[in-house]
């Protein structure tokens, strides 16, 4: 606790601790700059370095700053201090809805639709811009000196589809929560709706529709149970009390408590619209009661004989009455006194006829008692002198738990006073396990959900496994246990994802397949092709090209180069013809050799001509030619005979047999 003096952030001049919570502390504070009196929210410490308890303080500052209204309360700064966070906002004398409805009980229908309507122009407002306040309770709703309503507290109010929960939580009080906040659905204007309707109930009645022993158990009654009319309510609390909830005002609080969010009233605005039609139908109020406001003085407040900025909400004011008063209760008086003795003779003429009529006295119709709790329901049945018999159980999916699902007779059927009527009650829905419907058809798994008593809803997922149009599985999974009437969502498959393909022309053939791999795809057909100027290797196209959207899963074809087959011819003119052949045959290719005289011992074995010459292309395994020297035979000079020389020897060198080991015998 901070001590009194204290100056939060430089600013903020402590007063006193007026409240706190789960959450933060609210001190009175006095702003040394603006020099007024301001409540400062102080996140608790231990929440300080729990970021997301931080994100939904500073959410509320966020929320709220933009919500200038006559009814809520105005958010002025927030900050960082001491290791914390703190808000500053509008401090408002005066006390909370809650504090009224349990000093003063009920109020008057009149009173209560007032202050509901001030709410619900709060509500509105906040809504228009996108505001949810997620936790509107009379604890939220102050009541000012003036009598005036104001919402406070946005700690979990969610602005547009922002989603702020509490892991391992309920958010918000439960006697407020709606139906899809206690099963951690969707939050929606709807559910504000829901909670503003619970505050007219606990207005009109002084209690919740729905209370119990844990938060898990009211939450769900909100769920599956039906509450009693306000006005039933108020009878059973007080049989001999008047007054209670009008008829159309009791419709009203029901249609707030729709479980389904779409049967409530559209938004805040035609909530508004119903209840001033239905205000202006109640009959005046009476002087000296309503929401009365005394205006304290600052010497009292001084002297300490009032609690500071209290005001005296509901108190009746004490006036004398005028003599149009008294002699209008005069009138009232002998108008009851007549009423009183045509009832009695009325009464008499009854009962002497039902006394001459055979059987009409013992003749009563039985009452429908369907959706009303047991106790109420036997309550009516008594009254109507019949006889309930020990009630049966069964389970239903539209009847709370504990309400009468029917009877027997059933309702409106004309019986002997006395009779005994067996009533039959509502164990809530039956429990059902969730069919397995993988693989099927969605039609199918839809047909067999429902026939199980589940509500199925589709839902479409790729999947790479499952065919499309068969389904994947569904939420919750097969063999979880609900209640009939559950939600279950079927996940059926769309086929593989759908993904676009990546550019990969130009890298390796490695490189590319990693590409493929890593979008969901995977190399298919690769041709190999020659192309000048490319590396053996290198992706020259693919197909489908770059950005084509394809089926994940589904193969790409690529063309990729490959080594050139054409290479340079090695210079083996001048050389010996051993080494000549093995440096050909050393580089891919085939050799044919041949001889041609030569007159010069020089010239003999050495590579004199070769085709194809020296430094050209050509592909690897082709045949060169070599010419190899050859000694001419020698002639006698004294003879002038022509001898003819010997034939030239051709020999062929393929690159499996080598004539000769490169860089055998001499060169030249």
């Amino acid at each position: 606790m901070i001590e009194q003096g204290t100056v939060i952030d430089g600013r903020y001049e402590v007063l006193s601790r007026i409240g706190t919570g789960g959450m933060a502390d609210v001190y009175l504070a006095r702003d040394q700059l603006l020099g007024r009196e301001v409540a400062v929210k102080l996140l608790h410490h231990r929440f300080a370095e729990d970021q997301e308890f931080v994100e939904r303080f500073r959410r509320e500052a966020s929320s709220a700053a933009g919500l200038s209204h006559p009814n809520v309360v105005a958010i002025f700064d927030r900050g960082e201090w001491d290791g914390t966070y703190y808000i500053a906002m509008e401090y408002l004398p005066g006390r909370s809805l809650k504090s009224v409805v349990r000093e003063r009980g009920p109020l008057a229908p009149a009173d209560a639709i007032d202050v509901v309507i001030q709410i619900l122009q709060a509500a509105r407002f906040a809504h228009r811009r996108g505001v949810i306040h997620r936790d509107l309770k009379p604890h939220n709703v102050i009541l000012d000196e003036e009598g005036r309503a104001k919402v406070t507290d946005f700690g979990i109010a969610r602005a547009g589809a922002s989603d702020m929960t509490l892991t391992g939580s309920i958010m918000g009080t439960a006697q407020y929560l709606s139906p899809e906040q206690a099963q951690g659905h969707a939050v929606s204007a709807a559910s504000d709706i829901y909670a503003v309707g619970i505050v007219l109930y606990e207005l009109l009645t002084g209690t919740v529709p729905f209370d119990g022993e844990t938060a898990v158990t009211i939450a769900l009654k909100q769920v599956s149970a039906v509450p009693l009319p306000p006005s039933a309510v108020v009878r059973c609390a007080a049989p001999a009390a008047a007054g209670g909830a009008p008829p159309p005002l009791d419709a009203v609080v029901m249609r707030a408590l729709a479980k389904d969010p779409a049967e409530r009233f559209a938004d805040a605005g035609e909530f508004i619209a119903t209840l001033e039609a239905v205000r202006r139908e109640l009959p005046d109020v009476p002087a000296g009661t309503g929401v009365r406001t005394q205006v304290v003085s600052p010497g009292a407040r001084a002297n300490g004989s009032v609690a500071p900025a209290t005001a005296l909400l509901l108190a009746p004011a004490v006036e004398a009455p005028t003599q149009e008063d008294v002699e209008r209760r005069a009138r009232r008086r002998r108008w009851w006194w007549i009423a009183g003795a045509a009832l009695l003779a009325l009464a008499a003429g009854g009962v002497a006829l039902a006394l001459l009529a055979p059987g009409g006295a013992r003749q009563v119709t039985v009452p429908n008692v369907v959706g009303i709790s047991e106790p109420i329901a036997v309550g009516k049945l008594r009254t109507e002198g019949l006889v309930a018999a020990a009630p049966s159980q069964a389970p239903s999916s539209s009847i709370a738990a504990g309400a009468v699902i029917a009877t027997k007779p059933a309702a409106g059927t004309v019986v002997q006073r006395g009779a005994h009527v067996s009533v039959i009650v509502s164990s809530g829905p039956a429990s059902v396990g969730v069919p397995d419907v993988r693989s099927l058809t969605s039609a199918q798994a839809v047909t067999k959900l429902e026939h199980a008593g589940l509500k199925p809803s589709m839902q479409s997922r790729a999947s790479e496994t499952v065919p499309s149009g068969k389904v994947i599985s569904t939420e919750p999974s097969q063999g979880v246990t609900l209640q009939a009437g559950s939600p279950v969502t079927v996940l059926v498959s769309s086929g593989p994802a759908q993904v676009d393909v990546p550019e990969v022309t130009g890298q390796s053939e490695a490189e590319a397949r990693i590409t493929l791999h890593a979008a969901g795809l995977h190399a298919g057909t690769v041709t190999k092709r020659e192309e000048p100027g490319q590396a053996a290797g290198t992706v020259l196209s693919q197909s489908p090209s770059a950005g084509s959207p394809v089926r994940s899963g589904e193969a790409v074809s690529l063309v990729v180069a490959k080594a050139s087959q054409e290479v340079t011819v090695p210079k083996v003119v001048g050389k010996k013809q051993e080494r000549a052949e093995g440096e050909l045959v050393g580089a891919g290719f085939a050799v044919k050799s041949s001889t041609r005289a030569v007159s010069s011992e020089a010239e003999v074995g050495l590579v004199l001509q070769q085709n194809p010459a020296g430094g050209t292309k050509a592909t690897k395994g082709a045949t060169i030619e070599l010419i190899v020297g050859k000694l001419a035979a020698q002639t006698t000079p004294s003879t002038t005979t022509t001898t003819t020389p010997p034939p030239s020897t051709t020999t062929t060198t393929s690159p499996s047999a080598p004539a000769a080991a490169p860089g055998s015998g001499a060169t030249p």
